[in-house]
């Protein structure tokens, strides 16, 4: 099961900088570049039709937007 601090290094690894890149955009970048499995793609609630490892995604982005490491368009100037 892919890990947090993995998905933070995809993302610093191979999202562009300095560009505006659309969490869609960032979903594909870690899936082909992270080693997801079978639990990786399950929901992670009961009823939920978004796998686990995207709600992994949002969780570092959201943590990596108040800490200041990355910008959203809602929340930028």
């Amino acid at each position: 099961m892919i890990a947090a601090q993995q998905v933070r290094g995809i993302i610093q690894g191979h999202v562009p900088r300095r560009k505006w890149v659309s969490s869609e955009e960032i979903f594909a970048i870690v899936e082909l570049h992270g080693k997801l499995d079978e639990q990786d793609r399950e929901p992670r609630f009961p009823g939920s039709r978004t796998p686990r490892w995207k709600t992994v995604v949002r969780d570092v982005l959201a943590n990596e937007l108040k800490r200041g490491k990355v910008r959203s368009r809602k929340h930028s100037d």
